[in-house]
């Protein structure tokens, strides 16, 4: 993504899309073999499936952030630095985003 800035744009809501349809397909198939019925601990397995998938997913975006994100040490064109200040913002956005959606996993039913 460093050769292609504009990719960095696209990238956090790329990801924040895919975690969002992982998000319902994981909770429709864990309500239909019901893991909302079995417990581990505290909680029950769908529960903790979901709260795995919302730490993949940030952790990815954590990846991408560190990884992608960052200004080559050279880049002197300020339309490259512009593009990678705003698909830094955009990221965090998408970042945002993750953590509203998958909020109600937390306290919501699940099924």
């Amino acid at each position: 993504m460093r050769a292609f800035p504009f990719v960095g744009l696209l990238a956090g809501f790329v990801l924040w899309s895919v975690a969002f349809l992982m998000l319902y397909a994981v909770q429709a198939t864990g309500c239909k073999l019901g893991w909302h019925l079995v417990f581990v601990g505290p909680a029950s397995l769908l529960r903790l499936v979901l709260s795995g998938l919302l730490i993949v997913t940030l952790a990815l975006l954590y990846v991408i952030d560190v990884r992608c994100l960052r200004p080559a040490s050279g880049a002197s064109d300020g339309e490259r630095r512009l593009i990678m200040r705003v698909s830094k913002i955009v990221h965090i956005a998408a970042g945002a985003a993750t953590l509203l959606t998958f909020a109600g996993i937390f306290w919501l039913t699940l099924c």
